[in-house]
């Protein structure tokens, strides 16, 4: 048998009859990529939140032997009335010998452990394998890893033992006449009884590069996850079956069947894209003890199927003076939410678990265009502009559902900018949006509404030896509707209006030290609006301001800034037509920040602010907020 007789009948056999979505790094055992060396740590404190992170990945090849280390922590801690702490780390250890060019022979150990002090299902789990793999390279473009292990898997007090097993499978830009294939494929099972956690996947990508400008590219993917993990059982259950514990095992298969035709250079000036795909999803839950003691329809398990599938199409012209895109998209989506019976179990429990269930059955068509283009008046005039258009309908089945809606949105964008010089360059920027909601029923009819948004934005960018700024100032007016506000006193029709103007400037003072200042102020109201007569009565009124001047220091590999930091909210409410102060939050904090670049692959960075704040009545307090960071890549 010839190789590429073996290599047809190998991909013969692994195609499933089934396809699903799978994430590219899913292969554990078998590199896909090159992964550089690295250290790296962030210690971050905002307001009452404390974050560290770490990460270190080594990979070293002496002779025949391969080593790889890498290690992840998470820890969040709160300061609040009820502190809280979630810590997560992820150790993996691995080395392998390789025998000949066929075969790599190696040991893997890994360990997991989840913490947090809140009260939740799930608050403490852990789990630790060790595994022997091979690596086995029967063609150029094929890897094959079988691995058995031993795994210990921890949750909430309840500690299981058992194998773990499975393989992996890697097919690497094989050739076959006209036809690129990628493909993966995993299967695992970790056997830790009573407990099993499963896991299959497969992807396989084909491209057919009919010429230069013709490709066709076909994508399946499958992925079934199961993961089983304890709750607590309530106190019927738990003495009826003598247990603490009850165990759900969670079932996810996804399925993709994809297809993509790419045409470039049609005439010289067009080219198109054709996609189509279907995605079918299920969500299948089963609890491993069920009491017929308890008379509620909370004992029933419950199953979702989801159907999704989409058509996309998109052509883009381009010529020396317009560039344009227009792409449409039709998708569907059906999702149904079904109740498994429990033998023995009541019917009327089941017909009621069932109705409930039943309610959150929904379907929706999605219709979407959009157009983009760029229109090259001259070297120096140059206008974007873009439209969008989105259509959704939802439907819910369920006569005891009221969400049925209809959605409808548009948004229009132009943007004409002037380049004066190399140098200098001013825009104008207009954006309008439109959006109304339709509820079908009566009972959810109040909340039917029309939202209107324009903005109108002009601002100017410097880049010169010594300056450098960008300035803009925007206004913005956004206006929302009711329909039926005269019948429904909750619901009132506002309106909310902003300005905004923003500076980012810097200025070299010498070839090591300049200034730098980034800030923004915006002057907000909010109002009752009657948009039949176009007016408003304002309600609340916001000055913000926020502003960060700097000067920096370059000193060899040393970056040092040091500077101010303002930040300022002041709310009012009306009196008739008289602002009143309602709250106000004033900060004022030195600040600093050094990087240290030791090498081009070594840097340290330290970034924070020490506050003082006043608010309204006179209270005062301090707060500090602190950045520390280090990468290493080696």
């Amino acid at each position: 048998m010839n190789n590429k007789a073996f290599i047809i009948i190998l991909l013969t056999i692994i195609i499933p009859k089934t396809f699903a979505q799978v994430a590219e790094d899913s292969l554990k055992y078998i590199p896909v990529n090159n992964q550089i060396n690295f250290l790296s740590t962030r210690f971050n404190k905002q307001l009452n939140t404390y974050f560290l992170n770490t990460g270190f990945l080594y990979n070293k090849r002496i002779n025949k032997f391969l080593f790889n280390l890498s290690e992840n922590y998470n820890s969040t801690f709160t300061r609040s009335i009820e502190r809280s702490t979630r810590d997560e780390h992820v150790f993996k250890l691995s080395g392998s010998y390789t025998l000949n060019q066929k075969l790599r022979i190696g040991a893997a150990v890994i360990n997991k452990i989840y913490s947090d002090s809140r009260k939740i299902e799930i608050n403490q789990a852990s789990s630790s394998n060790a595994t022997i793999f091979g690596v086995i390279n029967p063609f150029k473009q094929i890897i094959i890893s079988p691995f058995l292990g031993y795994s210990n898997n921890r949750q909430i007090g309840e500690s299981n033992n058992g194998l773990l097993y499975g393989a992996e499978a890697y097919i690497n830009n094989l050739r076959l006449s006209n036809f690129n294939i990628i493909s993966k494929l995993k299967f695992k099972n970790e056997d830790i009884f009573p407990r099993k956690n499963t896991q299959r996947f497969y992807n396989f990508s084909v491209i057919n590069n009919f010429n230069e400008n013709v490709a066709n590219y076909i994508n399946i993917k499958y992925l079934q996850d199961r993961k089983d993990f304890y709750f607590t059982a309530d106190s019927i259950t738990a003495k009826q079956f003598g247990i603490v514990n009850n165990i759900q095992s969670r079932i996810e298969t996804s399925n993709l069947l994809q297809d993509k035709l790419r045409y470039d250079k049609l005439f010289n000036i067009f080219s198109m894209n054709l996609e189509g795909n279907v995605n079918w999803r299920s969500i299948d839950r089963n609890t491993k003890y069920h009491s017929l003691l308890i008379l509620s329809p909370s004992i029933f398990d419950t199953k979702i199927d989801e159907l999704k599938a989409a058509l996309v199409s998109s052509i883009k012209y381009h010529s020396k003076i317009f560039t344009g895109t227009f792409r449409f998209s039709h998708s569907e989506r059906d999702e149904k939410h079904l109740t498994k019976n429990l033998k023995g179990a009541r019917d009327i429990l089941y017909e009621e678990r069932s109705k409930l269930e039943s309610r959150k059955n929904n379907n929706s068509v999605r219709n979407e265009a959009s157009l983009f283009g760029i229109i090259n008046f001259s070297k120096s005039d140059i206008l974007g502009f873009s439209f969008y258009q989105n259509k959704l309908t939802y439907n819910t089945p369920s006569i005891n559902n009221y969400d049925d809606r209809d959605v409808l949105l548009s948004i229009i964008r132009l943007r004409y900018t002037k380049i004066i010089s190399p140098f200098f360059d001013i825009f104008i920027n207009t954006q309008g949006t439109y959006n109304h909601l339709v509820y079908i029923y009566s009972e959810k009819s109040s909340n039917n509404n029309v939202n209107r948004i324009l903005s109108l934005e002009a601002g100017g960018n410097y880049h010169g030896s010594f300056v450098k700024s960008s300035n803009k100032f925007e206004v913005a007016a956004n206006y929302t509707v009711y329909d039926f506000e005269a019948l429904t006193p909750d619901f009132r029709s506002y309106s909310f209006r902003q300005y905004t103007a923003t500076d980012s400037t810097s200025i070299k003072i010498s070839n090591d030290f300049s200034f730098i200042h980034f800030g923004y102020i915006k002057l907000s109201e909010q109002g009752d609006l009657k948009w039949a007569s176009f007016s408003t009565r304002p309600t609340r009124y916001l000055q913000e301001i926020f502003s960060i001047p700097k000067f920096q220091i370059n000193y060899y590999n040393i970056l040092f800034s040091l500077g101010l930091r303002y930040y300022s909210l002041i709310t009012y409410n009306f009196n008739g037509l008289k602002k009143v102060v309602s709250s106000s939050y004033k900060s004022i904090a030195p600040l600093s920040e050094i990087t240290y670049s030791i090498t081009n692959k070594l840097n340290i960075n330290f970034y924070g602010w020490y506050e003082f704040i006043t608010m309204r009545n006179g209270i005062h307090k301090q707060q500090a907020n602190l950045t520390l960071q280090m990468n290493w890549n080696f």
